[in-house]
């Protein structure tokens, strides 16, 4: 169902950052200058494995088909920022329902010791095959006037569910890079919009123009050693075979960080990035 929008008001942030050095267990640091675009272009990656430890916007990972293989390697890690943390500032909308969710700005999300949450963590380059895609659907809910959860990742072909869980209008606007892919207003009470990204290797940001706070992505991928860092900046990549990866850490503000990571089936292999405060 969609219905066109005539009233769309504010206009409000997404902004662009830098960012500061990755290490991990096996291999050299490599960095990366970070892009003036918040939506870098993605390369292929995905959910974490079924059996990782629960972290935001990670999906099960899928059986692998073709040559694509599963191992029993492990990836862990940690992501901080390096520098004093940006104030998280209250945001304020004349729309009733949101004014009182109490809500402040998400853009950089810190936890204790410094520790960042909402880094996407994702090997590049190393994994190669075909993996099937999940049955089990990804969501994306407009939840108290933020997209939850902000930052997610979904195999090419897997189901999302795009929901309205508020008592106010929203429209989901989606942008791969600055164009954009679908604008549809979603009503309280309204079931359900169904979508599909077909391919792998984007992010996909999420805006609502009637609240231009709301922002969120998903990272569209097509193999399952991807995750999101937790509310503690941890991480955990499970099910690699053993070799040696290039992984990249991609933040929406602050840019992105890479490392060459080698995993045996022996013991877990460790990666840490840091991102210099904006």
């Amino acid at each position: 169902m969609s219905i066109s929008l005539s009233r769309a008001s504010l206009g409000f942030l997404v902004v662009t950052g830098i960012a500061v050095a990755g290490a991990a267990t096996g291999g050299g640091c490599k960095k990366n200058e970070p892009s003036a675009d918040p939506i870098p272009a993605a390369a292929a990656a995905a959910p974490t494995a079924a059996t990782a430890p629960a972290a935001p916007g990670a999906a099960a990972a899928p059986a692998a088909s073709g040559p694509g293989a599963l191992g029993k390697g492990i990836i862990r890690g940690t992501v901080h920022l390096t520098g004093k943390a940006p104030e998280a500032k209250p945001i304020t909308t004349p729309d009733p329902f949101c004014a009182r969710q109490g809500i402040k700005e998400e853009d950089v999300v810190i936890g204790p010791g410094n520790s960042l949450k909402n880094v996407l963590v994702r090997v590049t380059k190393g994994a190669a095959g075909n993996y099937e895609t999940p049955k089990m659907d990804a969501v994306v809910d407009q939840n108290g006037c933020m997209y939850r959860p902000r930052v997610q990742v979904v195999m090419a072909g897997q189901t999302i569910q795009i929901k309205n869980s508020d008592q106010t209008l929203h429209n989901v606007h989606t942008y791969k890079g600055a164009s954009t892919l679908f604008n549809q207003a979603q009503i309280p009470g309204m079931g359900p919009m169904t979508k599909k990204f077909s391919d792998g290797g984007q992010i996909i940001k999420f805006k609502c123009d009637v609240h231009p706070w709301m922002t969120g992505y998903v990272a569209v991928v097509t193999n399952p050693f991807a995750t999101v860092s937790g509310p503690d900046g941890s991480f955990s990549i499970e099910n690699l075979p053993p070799g040696t990866y290039t992984l990249e850490a991609w933040h929406e503000r602050l840019g992105t960080r890479t490392a060459e990571v080698t995993v045996s089936e022996n013991e877990p292999a460790k990666a840490a990035f840091d991102f210099a405060a904006p």
